[in-house]
């Protein structure tokens, strides 16, 4: 089995042909809110009462459609100098950002290229790490940087990451527990409250874009790893 390196993985037809999160808004039908089983308007509204200004960050933002529904509902309640919205994808498929509205920022970058020196209240990842190749660097990185009282929510299948030696991910699933990191096996989804510095003490190999489909039923990436 070949390996792609992270350059040669984002030109993969399975990665830049993806369509897993382009559409999703933040509540109601095809939502964050219904696949995340959370409403993210909800708990950012609820966050101000502690900040001065409260940061979403959506990672694989897909066209930025959940973060514009909740900036416009911002700018009707003359409340958007609070919020600040960033959302980051592989490709320039952002909708328009109206006039109007001033909290949201779209950036075009890999997801292993990414690096934060902010904290943030609320980060999402609806279905976008599954087309990553190390998974893990990016998970460390939304984990280091989550605000005190954050929260991390984010759709990943274990399955996805072969460590070698270690086919049924038990040392993956004893470190996220030590750090008091929740992952729903049978939701697939990983959630995290606060700041983390999550040491694995494992070495990226690089990734299959051959996998085949996942538990979503779309093809997927698998990313493998070794100890050291």
């Amino acid at each position: 089995m070949e390996l792609l390196p992270e350059n040669e993985l984002i030109w993969s037809p399975v990665v830049a042909n993806n369509r897993m999160n382009r559409k999703r808004i933040a509540s109601g039908v095809n939502s964050y809110e219904k696949e995340l089983k959370f409403n993210p308007e909800a708990f950012l509204n609820n966050q101000l009462a502690n900040n001065n200004i409260v940061k979403w960050l959506d990672l694989c933002c897909g066209e930025g459609n959940a973060l514009l529904q909740y900036a416009n509902t911002l700018a009707a309640q003359k409340m958007q100098q609070h919020f600040e919205l960033k959302g980051i994808d592989l490709v320039d498929q952002f909708q328009p950002i109206p006039p109007t509205i001033k909290c949201v920022k779209f950036e075009v970058m890999p997801l292993v290229q990414w690096t934060s020196s902010e904290q943030y209240n609320l980060i999402t990842c609806v279905h976008g790490i599954h087309y990553v190749g190390d998974k893990l660097k990016v998970l460390g990185t939304a984990l280091k940087s989550l605000a005190n009282k954050g929260i991390l929510l984010m759709n990943i299948d274990l399955k996805s990451i072969k460590v070698h030696n270690d086919p049924d991910n038990l040392f993956l699933k004893q470190c996220l527990s030590e750090q008091q990191i929740d992952y729903n096996s049978r939701r697939k989804i990983l959630y995290c409250e606060g700041p983390r510095d999550l040491v694995l003490n494992l070495t990226y190999l690089g990734a299959n874009d051959k996998a085949g489909p996942n538990y979503t039923g779309q093809e997927a990436v698998d990313s493998y790893y070794v100890s050291g």
